[in-house]
């Protein structure tokens, strides 16, 4: 019998610019997107818990399990100043529904712990990779 695994590359990678240079002196330029930070975004129960998430909630998608389509997924999101998870796209999509649940796992994925940037809360940009494998 053929068994299914959904590997999770869980080294959460940044891509991409920070939308603004800068910004007056009375928000300190906090309301940018940010792609390097003092404190990255997590995932509560930090890289534990986001693969036992991932793990538990990730399906593979029954057109994609028949026609034997495997494949890396990027997804690109943002985590908000108040955690909330914002603007997930797929990056790529390998094709019979991976794009679609790979976006659909994070976007359930509920509350994370914001980045911090100079002792502030900043609103932060990951990419994760997400492998769907038959095997």
């Amino acid at each position: 019998m053929r068994s299914i695994f959904l590997i999770i590359l869980l080294t959460l990678t940044t891509a991409g610019i920070a939308a603004a240079q800068t910004k007056d002196s009375t928000d300190k330029g906090y309301d940018k997107i940010f792609i390097i930070v003092d404190k990255p975004a997590e995932f509560p129960g930090g890289a534990d818990g986001w693969r036992t998430y991932l793990q538990g909630n990730l399906k593979y998608p029954k057109k994609a399990w028949r026609k034997k389509t495997q494949g890396v997924v990027r997804v690109q999101f943002e985590i908000d100043r108040q955690g909330v998870v914002k603007e997930v796209k797929s990056m790529n999509d390998p094709g019979d529904g991976l794009a679609e649940e790979a976006v659909r796992v994070i976007q359930t994925s509920g509350k994370w712990v914001p980045a911090e940037h100079n002792g502030q809360k900043v609103i932060y940009r990951h990419i994760q990779a997400i492998t769907f494998k038959l095997e």
